[in-house]
């Protein structure tokens, strides 16, 4: 998980002011309205929080989801100014704080989504495995060596100075012999000529 960026600790600091002008806000109220709007200060604080947890997850559409709930918080204390006539310091706190949150929001949420959009562009258009493939020029070398393979250079079998048999290049006896101690030899024919005997392994 990536550390918590600056735009993170700057939300919640953010975040923190607008709710407590609003808990002001809300606390100056009576009756009926307080109630309900002590309800949608909870629930407001309760999507707040969640969507802070998301942010910090980076999960996408997270910075969206923040400036849409500061814009009805916003909605709300100016709901309420229409009913209480009133505009005290509380609501200048949270208005002012929510406006400076919803344009981080806003900000944050542009530039998550240009970058979620470059990763889904890469995704429809390169796949990880392209970079595995080998080009062309390799796999055209890789065939000539398969052919010098088949010429059976240095030889088409093997056999050691110090033992009596031949091997083909791919059995196990074959590569436990030293180099120093290598023969070649371009057919069975030729081997058992300078009395040598075929190992299992020789075809």
């Amino acid at each position: 998980m990536e550390r918590p960026s600056l735009s993170f600790f700057a939300m919640v600091f953010i975040l923190l002011f607008a709710l407590i002008g609003f808990i002001f806000v809300v606390f100056d109220l009576r009756g009926l309205t307080f109630i309900f709007e002590l309800g949608v200060l909870l629930t407001f604080m309760f999507l707040l929080t969640f969507a802070m947890f998301f942010v910090f997850s980076n999960k996408r559409g997270s910075w969206g989801i923040i400036a849409i709930v500061l814009l009805l918080l916003l909605f709300n204390v100016f709901v309420i100014f229409l009913l209480t006539k009133k505009f005290t310091l509380a609501y200048v706190t949270s208005t002012l704080f929510a406006l400076v949150g919803m344009v981080v929001a806003a900000l944050n949420y542009s530039r998550k989504r240009e970058v979620y959009t470059e990763v889904e562009e890469k995704g429809k258009y390169y796949h990880t495995y392209i970079d595995k493939m080998e080009p062309k020029e390799a796999k055209a070398e890789a065939k000539a060596e398969a052919k010098v393979q088949k010429t059976f250079s240095p030889g088409k079998y093997v056999a050691s100075k110090k033992a009596n048999k031949f091997h083909s290049p791919k059995c196990d006896w074959a590569h436990r012999i030293d180099k120093a101690n290598r023969v070649w030899f371009n057919s069975k024919e030729e081997a058992k000529s300078k009395g040598f005997e075929p190992d299992k392994c020789v075809e």
